[in-house]
């Protein structure tokens, strides 16, 4: 018997034993090559990619490859610890531009939960240098996601940082106003108000001298595409003023069109200190992830002259410049955003109507091209389906030629910016008819 050598992130690896590369690709699709929207196993099978929100304009795409291969022909590396390439200037400024110049810099990392660590030790850098060294706790909501290092999974708070022990002290936990699992019962602008009571208690009980940062996601993404109310961020604008706490927005989903605008930020009337981008960045062409800060943070660091003493050798790397400016300059010649808009509304309003009557459906909700379907065993009691009805929820899926992402009872799916109202059809229509194959008693 042969030993499968490999471990799968965020994914159930069987007994030793029992861990062959046979039952590896008996329970994982087996991915062999892509095109536009699509995918294909090693049996050709194709499948509509909606599984992350990584490939904003699909995969292999032919626009996004030919400058990178110019680009490892021409300079395939170049450090930025001292030393630069010719692309990472036109970078910055495009990410200043696109953000309509709310920020002053910004530095450039190899993935998300880097991009979020940088955000945190900007933070702690601005106070040490301002002469508040005791400002280092931070504070988040339930629920988000934040990254997977163990500064970055001490503000995530989704049950995960509890295999690891102890990590980063002065992490703090506060409410989501959650619309369809919301803390309290009430209105929205009840649920609103009190979740918004909460963090002020919060911040008032830690002493908010001690406090650095808020971080935000402006919709849920790892936790089931959670969509808060827009009157909950520009009150926590006004309270991360109030009390000298800097407002992080944590795009990495949210960011680069997922929306149908450039971050969320934009939509809701956000007004972050720092903005943190990843994913659609480079939309999983070379990894990177960026952390754009105001001008403020920018002048108490590096106003008189200093040294962020952070980084990593790979950090702004030509290829993945290269990849972020051409995907950039795609988004705005192609009209990728009003796409967003139109094909979101459109696959949303058409699963609300298909699914409406569906007994194990709870919930539809999504903004752009991020989307989900929570399934539950009852209606009025919201009680979450069985693992056995994921398993075989993922199987109806692969079966009718969609990879999505099911996790805790819910369905996530992330087209690609670019989908067209073909393949739009063609994920309602399958997506629907796997749904309404599956029981909760029986066997598919």
């Amino acid at each position: 018997m042969s030993l499968y050598r490999n471990i799968h992130p965020f994914t159930y690896m069987p007994p030793t034993s029992e861990t062959t590369p046979e039952k590896i690709e008996q329970d994982n699709v087996c991915l062999v090559r892509g095109n536009g929207s699509w995918v294909y196993d090693k049996h050709d099978h194709s499948y509509l990619y909606a599984t992350t929100a990584v490939p904003t304009l699909g995969v292999s795409n032919p626009d996004i490859l030919s400058p990178l291969f110019e680009q490892y022909k021409t300079l395939s590396f170049s450090s930025t610890c001292g030393q630069t390439h010719e692309h990472l200037l036109p970078l910055s400024e495009k990410l200043m531009e696109i953000t309509d110049h709310r920020f002053e810099k910004v530095f450039f990392s190899n993935d998300g939960s880097g991009a979020i660590e940088t955000a945190l030790k900007l933070v702690r850098q601005y106070y040490q240098l301002k002469g508040q060294p005791e400002k280092t706790k931070f504070i988040s909501f339930d629920g988000n996601y934040h990254g997977t290092t163990l500064a970055t999974g001490a503000v995530t708070h989704m049950g995960i940082q509890e295999s690891f022990g102890p990590s980063l002290d002065g992490c703090i936990k506060v409410p989501t106003p959650d619309l369809y699992r919301p803390p309290v019962q009430g209105t929205e602008d009840e649920l609103v108000t009190y979740c918004l009571n909460e963090l002020e208690d919060k911040i008032v009980k830690e002493n908010p001298a001690t406090i650095a940062a808020l971080l935000i996601e402006p919709i849920q993404g790892v936790n089931g595409i959670i969509v808060q109310p827009s009157t909950f961020f520009p009150a926590l604008r006004n309270l991360a003023t109030k009390y000298d706490i800097q407002l992080i927005a944590d795009e990495v989903t949210t960011g680069i069109g997922r929306m149908g605008t450039w971050t969320a930020s934009e939509a809701y009337g956000i007004d972050p200190d720092l903005l943190v981008l990843s994913k659609g960045l480079t939309g999983g062409y070379f990894p990177m992830g960026a952390t754009l800060f105001s001008k403020s943070i920018s002048e108490v660091i590096f106003g008189n002259g200093n040294v962020f003493l952070h980084g990593s050798t790979q950090c702004g790397h030509p290829v993945a410049c290269t990849a972020a400016l051409t995907i950039l300059r795609l988004i705005e010649s192609q009209n990728i955003l009003d796409n967003v808009v139109t094909e979101g509304s459109h696959i949303l309003n058409s699963f609300r109507e298909s699914l409406k009557n569906h007994p194990n459906v709870g919930d539809i909700r999504g903004k752009g091209l991020m989307m989900a379907i929570e399934f539950v065993e009852d209606k009025e009691t919201k009680e979450k389906t069985s693992f056995d009805f994921g398993a075989r929820l993922s199987k109806l899926l692969h079966r009718y030629g969609i990879l999505g992402n099911y996790f805790n009872s819910i369905l996530v799916l992330y087209p690609p910016l670019n989908i067209s109202r073909d393949e739009s059809i063609y994920l309602i229509e399958n997506v629907v008819a796997a749904i309404n194959q599956l029981k909760v008693e029986g066997t598919v």
